[in-house]
């Protein structure tokens, strides 16, 4: 098995003028870069657009996921790897969040032939997945990007379907989980049965999708939707790891989606009673100001695990940054290191080394300054794990404004010049991040093979 780490090009695959890989294999591992119906060089692909003559005719998203799922089955075999194979899928779907008249909790987007062509792609299983809906994406024009996670050889073994027994299953015919070696892999989970209140005439002036035992009436002050969303979903994921042999306990990343920031420090007050101990508690990222695929659903939970028998290789990274929320730094999980979501911030808000000089607004690049200085705490945690930053291979970006990403990639080039560029996903949110100034956040998954057995 391959220990090196190496970018993925198919031959005669467009090279765009940015720091960017298709893919990047690692050992077992294979991390494929978001696709979307561009290569990136030349907007949004003319065999995903639909003819402005015939505008009924086609499906827009439906072109475009054709595109994509040709994009990514190439990018996959150059890999030497199947469909098969893939044990994560997540999915970006551009919103109407930037219209006028948009409020939190709308549902904007319809995802269904999207999620057909999908599926043709995946024929015998549907991977775990996540779909979150943001503003606005890298091309112009393009409404849905993909990116991929695959465990390319573990003796010829596939991934293992996971499913736990009295858990509603996901309407979309993804799967809730999958197995495989010491992995787990479960889908991003909402606060809801897939049935809701749908279908009964007194529910007409209120209609949601929100399972029974995660809904609140509202008829007291104290009222907390997002206590109960939490828990429920978490119990549901619970049940599902129990099913696949392993544990909450032995949670290495999450992913978490709040549509409305507000909600986190409910969220928090029921996080805080799954993980007690922030400092063995999973890496974790936490996105707001996103569009959730479930009416009256306030949360979205994705998790990577290890098995109980792999529990040796599961340990914390002390070090390196402290966080203010209820999470470690960075977790190492087998011969992978998850580092949390990092901003640009310092004891006080956005960093000092980060900001632009008062009174000049024009003396320089915030997105550059705010992605040096998270590089800087990234290096940082990853001395404190000994290992080479320049050992990232994936990394999620998450934009308040994309007009910061031009600046933001001359710092990401800078340091990511070398033998490899990471695979990445960019995408813009709605409105802000967690601390004002705060226009980037950013996670990082770090390949570190030295303490995988």
């Amino acid at each position: 098995m391959k220990s090196t780490i190496e970018e993925i090009w198919p031959e005669g695959m467009p090279r765009p003028n940015i720091p960017y890989s298709p893919a990047v294999r690692a050992g077992k591992w294979l991390f494929v870069s978001a696709q979307s119906a561009s290569d990136l060089t030349s907007g949004l692909a003319e065999e995903a657009k639909v003819h402005p003559s015939f505008p009924y005719y086609t499906d827009p998203i439906a072109r475009q996921a054709d595109y994509l799922y040709r994009r990514a089955e190439q990018i996959i075999e150059a890999a030497g790897a199947r469909s098969e194979q893939v044990v994560r899928v997540n999915q970006w779907y551009v919103t109407d969040m930037k219209k006028p008249g948009y409020q939190t909790g709308d549902l904007t987007v319809n995802n269904k032939r999207y999620v057909e062509r999908k599926n043709r792609y995946f024929e015998t299983l549907s991977p775990p997945s996540t779909g979150i809906g943001i503003s606005e994406l890298l091309v112009e024009g393009t409404l849905v990007e993909a990116d991929f996670t695959a465990i390319v050889a573990i003796n010829g073994q596939l991934p293992e379907l996971i499913s736990a027994p009295d858990v509603p299953k996901p309407g979309p015919g993804f799967a809730e989980g999958v197995r495989l070696g010491n992995w787990v892999f479960l889908s991003g989970d909402l606060a809801t049965d897939w049935k809701g209140n749908w279908g009964k005439a007194e529910n007409e002036e209120n209609i949601h999708s929100l399972a029974l035992e995660a809904r609140t009436n509202g008829l007291f002050w104290g009222d907390l939707p997002i206590r109960k969303q939490t828990e429920y979903v978490l119990t549901k994921l619970e049940r599902i790891a129990y099913a696949a042999g392993t544990s909450l306990d032995m949670a290495v990343k999450a992913h978490v989606y709040l549509a409305d920031p507000n909600d986190f420090t409910g969220f928090e007050d029921i996080w805080k009673t799954w993980f007690p101990d922030p400092y063995e508690a999973p890496s974790r990222t936490i996105v707001p100001n996103v569009e959730l695929g479930a009416k009256g659903c306030r949360v979205e939970i994705s998790l990577d695990l290890l098995i109980p028998e792999a529990k040796h290789l599961r340990k914390a990274i002390r070090g390196g940054w402290i966080p203010k929320s209820h999470e470690s730094a960075a977790m190492r999980a087998e011969d992978l290191i998850y580092i949390s979501g990092l901003m640009a911030t310092a004891e006080n808000g956005l960093a000092i080394e980060a900001s632009l000089l008062p009174g000049l607004p024009y003396f320089g690049l915030s997105g550059k300054k705010q992605m040096e200085y998270i590089l800087m705490k990234a290096r940082r945690i990853c001395d404190a794990a000994g290992v080479a930053i320049g050992q990232t291979v994936k990394a999620n970006l998450y934009f308040s404004d994309l007009n910061l990403y031009a600046g933001a990639m001359e710092a990401w080039g800078e340091m990511f010049g070398g033998n490899h560029r990471p695979a990445v996903s960019v995408v813009e949110i709605n409105r802000g991040l967690w601390v004002p100034g705060c226009g980037i956040l950013v996670d990082f998954v770090i390949y570190d093979p030295k303490e995988a057995s």
